[in-house]
């Protein structure tokens, strides 16, 4: 039964992530899917092993997991099809044990840590991808510095002792990330969209303006609502700038996949180290 639920939840979650690459959102249908179809085998579950164990937690997992995911979208890090993705887990990872292969709180832990992971490197390698367009926008200090952190990064993991090499590679590192990332966001983020071409959920850089001035659409964190697309539509507005966002539906897929293999490792290195 639990093979059942994983191959459910990593099968739709799989899709919704190509979704997320190709077309920047996930249809409303396939969150709907995992929340219903989530729910029905949990409930199944519970029948077929004549337990409640699987349904006790189910009430704090949702409140973890979807208030969490919607703080995100609120705050606009994230999309509404993540947050119904979201919910969708939440029926389904409901154990309390952190060492679960179904903990809420073990996938809350990777979501943000596996999640966070596959953020940075993404988007390194959007900018390894895009970096003739990325030069353009570089400081005269950005090269220099890019060399000497991969030189640190190199140097220390072939000539220094464990663990110093380790500490001081993850620093350089994280100082390389950090300004690719700056750059990577504030110039490569950014594309100039056909209004008849926008979905819902899509940011604008800056609401367009009407003649007298005004802004077409209010500015919200959470992106455009239908109404503001079609207000769009219906003014002489043709294309507008919108922020691409990040597609991290497939982080919320490595984060679950994480979980249902390895439970919280996190966790576990943290309580092999006190062993």
């Amino acid at each position: 039964m639990d093979y059942l639920i994983f191959i459910f939840v990593i099968l739709i979650l799989l899709i919704a992530s190509i979704s997320d690459f190709r077309k920047r959102e996930v249809p409303d249908s396939l969150s709907y899917i995992l929340i219903a179809g989530s729910l029905f085998l949990s409930f199944l579950y519970s029948i077929a092993y004549n337990t409640i164990s699987n349904l006790v937690y189910m009430p704090v997992s949702i409140l973890v997991l979807f208030g969490f995911a919607y703080f995100m979208y609120r705050s606009g890090q994230w999309g509404g099809g993540d947050v119904k993705l979201i919910f969708g887990l939440s029926t389904v990872f409901t154990s309390f044990s952190m060492f679960s292969d179904r903990s809420f709180i073990a996938l809350f832990i990777n979501v943000l840590l596996f999640g966070g992971v596959y953020g940075i490197f993404a988007t390194i390698f959007i900018g390894i991808i895009k970096i003739k367009k990325l030069k353009e926008h570089f400081k005269y200090y950005d090269l220099p510095f890019f060399l000497l952190m991969i030189s640190t990064i190199v140097l220390s993991i072939l000539f220094l002792p464990i663990p110093l090499n380790f500490f001081i590679a993850i620093a350089a590192f994280m100082l390389f990330s950090m300004r690719l990332i700056f750059l990577v966001a504030n110039n490569l983020m950014y594309v100039t969209e056909k209004i008849s071409k926008l979905t819902e959920g899509d940011w604008l850089v800056e609401s367009p303006k009407d003649e007298r001035g005004k802004s077409i659409v209010p500015a919200r964190n959470t992106g455009l609502t239908l109404a503001d697309i079609e207000k769009l539509k219906n003014s002489a507005v043709k294309t507008v700038q919108i922020k691409i966002g990040l597609p991290f539906v497939p982080g919320i897929l490595i984060a679950t996949v994480i979980t249902i293999i390895f439970g919280n490792p996190l966790l576990q290195i943290l309580s092999s180290l006190y062993i």
